[in-house]
């Protein structure tokens, strides 16, 4: 079975639905149930912040890692077993991120609501614990998606206060925190207080990329079918026929978008764009280092079957979509000189 661990806004329910369907390799949260009772909750309760805000910052991350795995990744990853995750382009990551925030605060429309009922609950709470906490995933939910984006990407979260979805960096906390040492989960950051600041909106780069290798399986939400592909193999030993780039009907992943608009990175100003990378500089070498796993792994599934499988990779979409991180297309070791 995979042991799923989910990076918010990375595909997680798109893998859902296709292992429903598909059902081989199995989905196994039994970990992230286990993570969520942990005594690391109680500890934080009271070191974090004043006691509404933890309780509730507590409260929501516990049930979010049980229901969903929206843990932390050295809370869950199990030593011996099949364990995998999706992570996602830094500036794709946080435009969904941010528009999924912006549109829970401004654009509840009945159909929404009515769409997914249970999406709705958890965002009710999770905009109570912000007041209770008094930071919120964006400064400003003015109807202009881009000037709100603008006021969020200005401001910086306090240093003494538990921050609620801080757009900094997210993947890599994910991948580093622990409520061993502090943490609140993928949804808080602990930046001070009585008890200290156990997170940072720019952790170290080499602990996060140091556990992203520990995983067995590493997919990518850019390249979702291919990612899935080498699942498959890695689980059961064999491709879907699907999978071939020759097949009559490839593989075709659903989509699930939580009622939230696609944002283009592209169509922003430059000087947004400069505070896209800005906050997501850890994130970006986190994802190069996870693209080239990918890319590895799929050239090796090739030799293994001789079926085709990076035939399959839009090379223009995915510059498109990663051009701007440092040392991915350009300079040694660049994919465009054939480095993988």
């Amino acid at each position: 079975s995979l042991r799923f661990f989910h990076i918010i806004k990375t595909g997680g329910e798109s893998l859902e639905l296709h292992l429903a369907a598909h059902p081989h390799p199995p989905l196994d949260y039994s970990h992230c149930r286990r993570a969520a009772t942990g005594s690391g909750w109680r500890r934080n309760l009271s070191t974090s912040a004043g006691a509404a805000c933890a309780a509730a910052a507590a409260s929501v991350s516990g049930v979010l890692c049980a229901a969903n795995c929206e843990c932390c990744a050295s809370d869950v990853r199990v030593d011996g077993g099949f364990n995998g995750l999706l992570i996602r382009s830094p500036r794709a990551h946080l435009l969904s991120l941010f528009s999924h925030c912006h549109t829970a605060h401004t654009r509840n429309t009945w159909s929404r609501v009515a769409a997914d009922l249970p999406q709705y609950a958890a965002e009710v709470v999770l905009r109570a614990t912000e007041h209770a906490c008094g930071s919120y995933c964006g400064t400003s939910f003015d109807g202009n998606w881009s000037a709100a984006l603008a006021d969020a990407l200005a401001a910086r979260p306090r240093a003494e206060a538990l921050s609620v979805l801080p757009l900094h960096n997210t993947q890599a906390h994910a991948l580093s925190c622990g409520t061993a040492a502090g943490s609140l989960g993928q949804h808080f950051r602990v930046l001070g207080g009585a008890g200290g600041g156990a997170d940072a909106l720019e952790p170290p780069l080499e602990p996060a990329l140091s556990r992203l290798h520990a995983f067995e399986w590493v997919g990518l939400t850019d390249l979702l079918e291919p990612s899935v592909c080498l699942l498959h193999y890695q689980a059961n030993g064999s491709l879907p026929a699907s999978c071939d780039c020759r097949a009559a009907a490839p593989l075709a992943m659903p989509r699930f978008n939580h009622g939230v608009e696609r944002r283009d990175h592209e169509a922003l100003p430059a000087h947004l764009q400069a505070a896209l990378d800005e906050h997501t500089a850890v994130d970006a070498q986190l994802f190069a280092a996870g693209l080239r796993l990918l890319l590895g792994r799929l050239r090796r599934v090739e030799e293994a079957t001789g079926a085709s499988l990076l035939a399959c990779v839009d090379w223009t979409k995915l510059h498109r979509a990663t051009y701007y991180i440092p040392g991915l297309w350009e300079g040694p070791g660049a994919l465009s000189s054939g480095s993988v």
